[in-house]
């Protein structure tokens, strides 16, 4: 049901995408990245992608990371310790590929991995195990990969780069609603980078334009069988984005009242958007009062020099242009703002309100 607030992993219950699903699906490159804003339908796209395929694979769902300031390697490999215990029930041949490998504990048919600097497991033997295990493609999904910039004590893009020269048959998937941020972490355009010069196959999700928003509200309402028509009023008050569109036909099934569930979906939106930031501000609290400055300035639009001029009257004193410039710089890369001509915007409407 496209009202269903639940993810989605049956193309049947999502609304349109095609053309991406298929590219996703295509794994042209070793390594596809995912990218759009939040709620614009990524984790969606990717496990339909999966499930249609119908290959062995693990998914790592890193927005369980989202409020911490780092990552340990023992965070991330008891994650993917859990999702390998899953795969061996698919692929049993993977047991054997593991067993003599470095860091790897095995008890019957369970996994433990070693995190310990000494003899602490290595991605890419892990990697290579896979490889060996399977004869078809195995797909690794970093879901919001852009949080592994919080990863500490090991560095995971020598081990990509290893396995996009040599392991034809793993596939990564990475999706980022934090775009600037996810590719500063593949650190793609840095000569010194293990992954510059790589070409990765790209999916990019948009928010649906007004044609196509009518069309999700459309459907969405003729599958429940209810009269709607005030399309256009919802559009105008909600934008595009795909999860705020889905949660006020949730709320509107429910009770019926067109301005009940606009100003519940505002209201809602504003709330999770706003604790969102927070995640943000975690590490940056000596920059809080600016950064929500900015927000505030640029809720509307607005210059560079608006943001100067905005962040000095409040404090009192000069703001030096190179300090202007990593706030914004910093919320670019979140996909907080973006850049319009000369003018910053809030990446989505309801950020917009949020911050008004």
């Amino acid at each position: 049901m496209l009202f269903d607030t639940s993810p989605k992993d049956n193309r049947k219950d999502f609304f349109d995408r095609e053309k991406e699903i298929e590219k996703l699906k295509g794994l042209r490159a070793p390594i596809t990245l995912v990218l759009g804003l939040r709620r614009t339908g990524k984790s969606s796209i990717i496990k339909i992608g999966i499930n249609e395929l119908n290959l062995p694979y693990i998914y790592l769902d890193l927005r369980k990371f989202e409020e911490r300031n780092y990552i340990s390697y023992k965070d991330f490999l008891l994650e993917l310790q859990k999702e390998i215990n899953k795969l061996v029930k698919r692929l049993p041949s993977l047991l054997k590929a593991l067993k003599n490998i470095q860091g790897i504990v095995i008890m019957g048919n369970e996994i433990k991995f070693n995190w310990n600097r000494k003899d602490r497991l290595s991605f890419a033997n892990l990697l290579e195990s896979f490889e060996q295990a399977s004869k078809d493609n195995v797909i690794i999904v970093l879901d919001e990969a852009q949080e592994l910039v919080k990863l500490r004590g090991v560095n995971l893009l020598p081990a990509l780069a290893y396995a996009y020269d040599n392991l034809k048959r793993i596939k990564f998937i990475m999706s980022g609603s934090e775009m600037g941020l996810l590719y500063d972490y593949l650190r793609v355009e840095d000569p010194e980078s293990p992954l510059f010069g790589r070409a990765f196959s790209t999916v990019e999700l948009k928010p649906f334009s007004r044609e196509e928003a009518i069309e999700f509200l459309r459907r969405g309402f003729q599958e429940a069988d209810i009269d709607f028509k005030d399309y256009e009023v919802v559009y105008e008050k909600i934008g595009g984005i795909p999860g705020w569109l889905t949660y006020f036909g949730f709320i509107y099934l429910d009770n019926k009242n067109l301005d009940f569930a606009i100003n519940q979906t505002l209201e809602y939106a504003k709330k999770l958007i706003l604790k969102e930031f927070e995640n943000f501000l975690h590490g940056r609290e000596i920059a809080r009062k600016r950064y929500l400055n900015i927000m505030r300035t640029l809720s509307k639009c607005g210059k560079w020099s608006d943001v100067k001029r905005a962040l000095e009257l409040e404090e009192g004193i000069e703001i030096s242009d190179s300090e202007i410039y990593n706030y914004l710089t910093q919320l670019t890369k979140h996909s907080w703002i973006i850049k319009e001509g000369e003018k910053y915007c809030p990446s989505e409407p309801l950020i917009s309100l949020a911050f008004s």
